[in-house]
């Protein structure tokens, strides 16, 4: 018997799972069980993409009846109302698309399976057969006939069973799918995971019957994420659901929601030589992963293979980031807050809700005589950089912005949005009034790196600002180090601000590859910090978020394979709290839970 010669073979297999990225599944590959069940059959899993739809019949009177039980039978659900006319539609309508239709015999396959040969006659253009690949597949499932009977009907019928035994060669070409209960190999409410014991049992059923040429599904699993994340490691065909919508949408942003990173990036070890010593701090570099919570720290950790610069840093606390009139925050509120610390309304930039303007952390470091620098990957008239310079009670309103750096004192500007300086009043524009100020403006990332001016206003194009996975390189931080070796000789230290701005971007755009990728340049930009922090002795490094983008919930990883899959409940921030990171002198000044304001606090009783 086929059971016996397969089995053997399978078991050698049964132990082994292998972990890291998942097989590429899509939607073609998810069932609708028991659909006829569901608020529109047919209509809601043909249109979400399934590629597999399930009916149970009755026969009744001629007729091939939908329900789950005879008390539930209705003149108005038959098999043809239901699925076969709509079916046939969808397909001429829709040349590409293929579709598995599983029939459940409720009872009396003698009766139904007649009537299944009548009523399918009309889509037999559609129904792929041995002699025939067409694009709709008709399985048998439920009450079958026994393996002797099954070669009776039409080649274009195949059957869906629950075991492998008492099979011919030629019964075993009537097989269209193997389906066994779950429960069969493990109790599970489909929370957690699956332990190695449980994995070899069910790992051993899906390798029998894929040695054996066949594709299987289980029934009576859980449906869950976790549990449909289970089936797909092990390599199960057909993913079965009652939850339609929940399980497309999974399956159809599955792409976008995991993530391998090639190979890992070095991180740097620090000395904490000085972290934490309470001594006269020279030097500040905050750095703002805009959008970064801690889920995105931590797939970006998985993602290096359990590396991380961030997590080098031994002094965290938590900032609270609402705004002044919304439980979430947008960057112009939050930037505000931990630039000039205090809580203003979204959409404000270095004003109070009054539209009061707010010193910032940048003016009270040129007031102390230290050098400042303002550095960004995006526009520089976005939120956060804007939020060091400029007072605005409107974030969209780019051309104010761009004139309020004509008052700002920092030293060093870099970021995009040339077109924002270039609006001329009275006949000249705000790039024209910086030269005036002494400001070089440079338009290249090479002249900006090779500059030997102590003022420069950095506009690059967006080319240069393109996002890490567009090939953007090293820019940020390649601007770090040319920033902090202009700086470090500065007799009174500096202050930096540094922006890794478009991990918000990935967020925004729940595109989980974005958000590490970005992250991950953040993280070597940390790196670089760290080092410098060691080298000079009198610094601190201080690492944060103005709010969590993305909603970002991490599925599954494989840390020594830099595998990540993640999921985002939304396209816009949260209200999550964001870890503060620090290190160096007076780092031990960043640990506890503080609202967001409490940071400008923090550093400015430093600067003083």
């Amino acid at each position: 018997m086929i059971h016996k010669l397969f089995f053997l073979g399978a078991m050698l297999f049964a132990g082994h799972v292998a972990s890291g990225q998942i097989k590429p599944y899509t939607v073609a590959d998810a069932h609708s069980h028991n659909d006829y069940k569901n608020s529109i059959p047919f209509y809601r899993a043909y249109q979400k993409g399934f590629g597999s739809i399930e009916a149970d019949v009755y026969a009744v009177n001629g007729r091939l009846m939908v329900a789950h039980g005879k008390k539930e039978i209705t003149d108005n659900r038959s098999l043809k109302s239901l699925y076969l006319y709509p079916l046939a539609e969808a397909l001429q309508r829709d040349p590409q698309r293929r579709l598995r239709l599983l029939i459940e015999i409720k009872e009396d396959y003698k009766a139904v399976l007649p009537l299944v040969v009548a009523e399918l006659k009309p889509l037999a253009a559609y129904i792929s057969s041995p002699a025939h690949a067409g694009r709709l597949s008709i399985v048998m499932t439920g009450a079958v006939p026994p393996a002797a009977e099954m070669l009776n009907y039409p080649d274009w019928i195949t059957f869906d069973v629950d075991h492998l035994d008492g099979f011919t060669s030629q019964q075993w070409q009537k097989i269209g799918l193997v389906s066994f209960p779950l429960s069969k190999y493990v109790k599970w409410n489909g929370k957690g995971v699956l332990n190695s014991a449980e994995i070899s049992r069910v790992k051993g059923a899906i390798d029998s019957v894929h040695q054996a040429g066949k594709m299987i599904r289980f029934w009576e699993s859980p449906d869950t994420k976790s549990s449909w994340l289970a089936l797909m490691r092990l390599g199960v065909d057909v993913i079965g659901t009652d939850k339609i919508e929940e399980l497309g949408d999974f399956l159809n942003k599955k792409a976008k929601n995991e993530y391998s990173a090639p190979q890992p990036y070095p991180i740097y070890h620090p000395t904490y030589k000085t972290d934490g010593a309470v001594k006269k701090v020279k030097n500040i570099i905050l750095c703002i992963g805009d959008g970064m919570g801690l889920s995105q720290i931590y797939a970006t950790y998985t993602a290096n293979r359990g590396q991380l610069n961030i997590f080098q840093m031994l002094n965290i606390g938590f900032s609270i980031t609402n705004s002044a009139d919304a439980y979430i925050t947008d960057s112009a509120a939050g930037a505000t807050a931990f630039a000039s610390g205090q809580k203003t309304d979204d959409r404000a930039i270095g004003v109070d809700p009054a539209g009061k303007p707010l010193k910032s952390l940048a003016v009270y470091s040129a007031e102390a005589g230290k050098k400042t620098a303002d550095i960004v990957v995006c526009e520089l008239t976005d939120a956060t950089p804007a939020a060091f310079y400029a007072h605005q009670s409107e974030r969209s309103n780019s051309s104010a912005i761009a004139a309020d750096i004509l008052k700002s004192p920092v030293d060093i500007f870099l970021g995009s949005a040339y077109q924002d300086f270039t609006v001329k009043v009275n006949g000249e524009s705000v790039i024209d009034k910086m030269k005036k100020r002494g400001y070089t403006v440079a338009r290249t990332f090479d002249e900006f790196l090779k500059t030997p001016a102590t003022k420069v206003l950095g506009l690059m194009d967006d080319s240069v600002t393109r996002p890490k996975i567009a090939g953007r390189g090293n820019y940020l931080p390649q601007a770090f180090n040319k920033v902090s070796t202009a700086f470090k000789n500065s007799p009174k230290g500096f202050f930096m601000m540094i922006e890794g701005s478009q991990i918000d971007h990935g967020g925004h755009n729940n595109n989980l590859a974005q958000v590490i990728t970005e992250n991950a340049d953040f993280d070597s930009t940390v790196g670089e910090a760290l080092r410098f922090a060691d080298e000079d002795g009198e610094t601190l490094v201080i690492v944060t978020a103005d709010h969590e983008t993305g909603g970002l919930t991490l599925l599954d990883g494989d840390i020594s394979k830099g595998y990540v899959l993640g999921d985002f409940s939304t396209n816009d921030h949260t209200g999550t709290p964001v870890p503060v990171f620090a290190y160096g002198l007076h780092s031990g000044d960043f640990r506890g839970v503080y609202s967001n304001t409490q940071i400008f606090n923090k550093i400015l009783k430093l600067i003083k």
